[in-house]
């Protein structure tokens, strides 16, 4: 038996997409059903998919609505149980990630010690966390040896940043793998399929996906677009100064809108995940909140001229050179996986 310990009743795009892709590469590797565990932070749900209701704006509290209506309907058809058998019910492998549930700084939920694994007694692997901005430093002498005793629980580690792996080598003298985001190594079929699309797609624009931009960024950016004669859209975030935002979006018309822009700006670490996925021209601004998990992806692909700073790179991306490491990282990422899993099942055979 195999469970995801993740965020995952959640409206927010990036975290849904990652746990599916980690759910359905697993479940079609080993022709297995994968769970995921029901238990989820109130303060985080109530964060992401009620706070935005408390609006004055009455647009934008209209598409908040569409937004739950529609990522609710989407996730039952994308997490609908599937026909495969569950082969591997004489042991149990707790798979906890992707995404910031290590993050003990969390602005709403602080520390939780059951996404460490204090209460699970079963075999358990961590795959593409992060602790997010936390660090090691803020971190009291009771908390860094309760932590530090719950990791070697792990039989094994990954991480998506080099702060979380630095973190984790501080509590622990472990060395973890830096693994790619579960979105890059495999693609749910829903996100390609036309029929669960929320929004007709638009032609010849610019995407923005996030808030933080500062005032001189927001003028360069509406700068690049009127010298190209292409419009500017938001989705999944509301900003005062674009024309058109698409905040009730399911993530399969998300996705479609990233992938059909004729440039991407962000500020999101899905932004930059899914922007390096479909080979888009970007550029992303540095969020303090999100810095560290996007700075350790965007050093590693060495996409450091892609930041927003006084001026835009006119130099394109180079996504022959981009793919060949994303590949590279793919494969690496995907058998940190598939040992792990064959380890606990006793398997000897390479499924990947």
């Amino acid at each position: 038996m195999i469970n995801i310990i993740t965020y995952h009743e959640t409206t927010n795009y990036g975290a849904l997409i990652q746990c599916l892709a980690l759910k359905q590469y697993i479940e079609k590797k080993y022709q297995t059903n994968v769970s995921l565990c029901d238990y989820h932070p109130k303060e985080l749900i109530f964060a992401e998919k009620y706070r935005p209701l408390i609006t004055k704006n009455f647009s934008k509290l209209y598409q908040t609505l569409k937004k739950n209506y529609t990522v609710s309907k989407w996730k039952k058809n994308a997490f609908k149980e599937n026909k495969y058998i569950n082969h591997y019910k004489e042991n149990t492998l707790n798979i906890y990630g992707s995404d910031e549930i290590w993050n003990f700084d969390n602005a709403y939920h602080g520390y939780d010690p059951y996404y460490f694994g204090k209460f699970d007694t079963e075999k358990k692997i961590a795959y593409a966390v992060s602790i997010g901005r936390s660090s090691y430093s803020s971190l009291g002498q009771e908390m860094k040896d309760e932590i530090k005793k719950l990791l070697h629980g792990f039989s094994k580690i990954s991480v998506r940043d080099e702060n979380t792996a630095e973190f984790v080598y501080q509590l622990t003298k472990i060395e973890s793998e830096i693994v790619l985001d579960p979105s890059l190594i495999y693609t749910p079929p829903i996100l390609e399929d036309k029929r669960f699309l929320s929004y007709e797609i638009e032609h010849d624009y610019v995407l923005i996906y996030g808030t933080v931009f500062s005032k001189i960024q927001k003028e360069l950016i509406n700068n690049f677009c009127k010298k190209r004669n292409l419009k500017v859209i938001s989705v999944g975030y509301y900003n005062k100064w674009v024309k058109k935002n698409y905040l009730g979006l399911n993530p399969t018309t998300f996705y479609n809108f990233i992938k059909n822009s004729k440039y991407v700006f962000t500020s999101m670490f899905h932004g930059v995940m899914f922007s390096t996925k479909l080979s888009k021209q970007f550029y992303f601004s540095t969020d303090p909140i999100r810095e560290n998990k996007i700075k350790s992806f965007i050093n590693n692909l060495k996409l450091n001229d892609r930041e927003i700073l006084n001026n835009l790179s006119d130099q394109e991306i180079d996504y022959y050179e981009v793919n060949k490491k994303i590949n590279k990282l793919k494969d690496s990422s995907r058998n940190f996986l598939i040992n792990n899993i064959n380890k606990v099942f006793n398997l000897n055979e390479n499924i990947y």
